[in-house]
């Protein structure tokens, strides 16, 4: 059964996609992102939502990968009307499982659970601990990765607070793209790139030995082709380094992450209609 996806961009006006607006957004706090989400999830209508149609390439700074997973996505697409990651082996190689976590409510432990993977995610030769939390906005899930370097499988009892924690994170509302510089005067392919993109669902996977993390948008509130929701349809492959990335625990928190982009696709959408 295919997830909902959390945590998007929403809708914004054209004068939304202005630099310094862009500046703005990337500075704010990942609680004003959310809240801003929130109220355009309230405005949405069923006739509103869309379904992936094709992916086109954008950005490769890998040609073998980007031309791999692009047939993979679109693959998917045309047999089942979306992603269906867990049916190749590529995603399936993590290993996620399920573990048990505590957190208080007072002086009361109250269990959750989280997936787990051990996984060389920075691509060091060393395996890392890597928590998956799935948290949900108005029934759409939204991903964040706790990274946890060179630390192997540790049988103990983790808190939330301990997991929240991690040295590594990755937890994207707004993902600011690499802009390529353009060569020559003719028209570049790679202008197309928008500044920003609105990622939620986060997949690492594993192709010819090196982990990567594929970052899909929300692009089912994205129906139409309003120059607005540009962002809303961009789909990011990266290679993690190190630090955090996307809101913490403590306020003002730096961002400390470093990563490669590999590829850059934008998705096409049409119109969802319920069978």
């Amino acid at each position: 059964m295919r997830s909902a996806i959390s945590k998007g961009t929403g809708y914004f006006s054209e004068s939304c996609l202005s630099p310094c607006f862009l500046a703005t957004l990337l500075s704010l706090p990942l609680i004003l992102l959310l809240a801003a989400h929130a109220s355009a999830l309230q405005q949405m209508e069923p006739k509103e939502f869309a379904q992936g149609v094709e992916y086109t390439l954008l950005m490769s700074r890998d040609d073998k990968v980007c031309t791999h997973m692009l047939a993979l996505f679109n693959s998917d697409l045309k047999q089942f009307g979306y992603e269906k990651y867990d049916a190749h082996e590529e995603f399936k190689s993590i290993g996620w499982r399920r573990e048990k976590y505590v957190r208080m409510e007072g002086e009361r432990k109250v269990e959750g659970s989280a997936e787990v993977a051990n996984i060389d995610i920075n691509n060091d030769g060393t395996k890392d601990l890597l928590f998956r939390r799935t948290t949900s906005m108005r029934g759409y899930d939204r991903h964040v990765l706790h990274i946890f370097p060179n630390i192997a499988t540790i049988e103990k009892e983790w808190t939330l607070d301990e997991i929240v924690r991690s040295p590594g994170r990755i937890s994207h509302g707004g993902y600011s793209l690499e802009q390529p510089p353009t060569k020559g005067t003719g028209k570049s392919k790679q202008a197309s790139i928008p500044p920003l993109a609105g990622v939620s669902l986060l997949e690492p996977f594993t192709l010819h030995g090196t982990t990567y993390i594929n970052m899909r948008p929300l692009y089912e509130l994205s129906a139409g082709s309003d120059p607005a929701s540009e962002f809303s349809r961009i789909n990011v492959i990266t290679k993690y380094r190190q630090g955090k990335y996307g809101g913490g625990p403590e306020p003002n928190e730096p961002e400390t992450g470093e990563r490669d982009d590999i590829c850059y696709y934008k998705v096409r959408t049409k119109k969802f209609v319920p069978e």
